[in-house]
């Protein structure tokens, strides 16, 4: 069809920033990095779907009606879920959606590798990315000869993503692949109940995954507990990281390999073995690097830790008390 420019243009989805100055904000990438619960189901109904599922399977007749059990039973009956001690079903038919925002192209690759996920992602392809801010790790922060440089790269980057956008024989479609991984992004993640276990106990390993998707791990935890007291009795944050362990050092034949991700020396929990210094790349613990300047005291992710920490035993000790009550 021809073009004809007597019709009025569509209005387009996204704001057109031709011209525009480039605009950054460098944050720590702790700090910035936020999740949030936005869609879940009320505690009722998780009762009601798992009474439902769960004692149908026994039932002489298909009115299943949970108006008849306590709410310490129903209560009891979703922890029975939980603990595998029933079919995972009533896990299957449970959804949280959560919004993760503040999040480094980084971390995105490790928030969508959990397939299982329903995603919706800010796009990058056609929407200009020439506003869009920086994260900064805390041990960068700390490396004063680094930081410049750091943040250096991340301005000439944006302003060369720019300068070509603003070409017009270049889309910012392309452009884009000149952007470091640093840059923020956020994403809307839907997961039922049984992935969001798996999701929180993969992630929350500090031997292999970095400190980002640890906080992650827990906040998410804390979200579903929340709504669903009941969760505080599924996840066990202190529990050993046993694929960081099974893998770190074994016998292959006549000599010592590894089959994991050797980064950094055992944490307290999964100091259960013996090893040498040089089986992993540091040789150190992770919050023991902390830059060429590194502040006195803890680092900002121990910090952050024991915060949700203290929140996510809270939420612990107080369904304890309603269960005893």
């Amino acid at each position: 069809m021809p073009i004809n420019p007597d019709l009025e243009p569509v209005t387009l989805p996204m704001e057109l920033k031709f011209g525009q100055t480039p605009t950054t904000t460098f944050q720590n990438h702790l700090d910035a990095f936020k999740l949030e619960l936005v869609d879940a189901p009320t505690r009722l109904q998780a009762w009601n779907v798992a009474w439902h599922y769960v004692k149908a399977t026994w039932a002489d007749h298909p009115t299943i009606n949970p108006l008849d059990a306590t709410p310490r039973e129903l209560s009891k009956n979703l922890e029975d879920v939980f603990a595998g001690r029933t079919l995972p079903a009533p896990m299957e038919c449970l959804g949280f959606t959560f919004r993760l925002s503040g999040m480094s192209f980084q971390q995105v690759t490790h928030v969508i590798r959990h397939r299982a996920g329903t995603f919706a992602a800010q796009c990058t392809g056609d929407r200009d990315l020439r506003d869009d801010g920086a994260v900064i790790p805390e041990a960068v922060e700390s490396s004063p000869e680094f930081l410049e440089r750091w943040q250096r790269l991340v301005l000439d980057s944006k302003q060369l993503y720019a300068d070509m956008t603003d070409s017009k024989v270049v889309s910012m479609m392309d452009a884009r692949m000149i952007l470091p991984k640093c840059m923020t992004s956020f994403y809307y993640m839907r997961l039922p109940l049984k992935e969001i276990i798996g999701f929180i106990y993969q992630r929350m390993d500090k031997q292999i995954q970095p400190s980002e998707d640890n906080l992650s791990a827990l906040m998410m935890a804390i979200e579903v507990a929340k709504v669903l007291p009941e969760f505080t009795t599924v996840i066990d944050f202190d529990k050993p990281d046993m694929h960081y362990i099974k893998t770190f050092r074994f016998k292959d034949g006549d000599k010592w390999v590894s089959r994991g991700t050797n980064l950094y020396w055992p944490e307290p929990k999964n100091d259960k073995f013996e090893f040498h210094p040089n089986d992993t790349i540091y040789q150190g613990l992770r919050e023991d690097i902390k830059g060429t300047h590194p502040p006195e005291g803890p680092t900002k992710f121990q910090i952050k830790w024991e915060e949700l920490m203290g929140e996510w035993n809270a939420l612990k000790s107080e369904h304890n008390r309603w269960k005893e009550g």
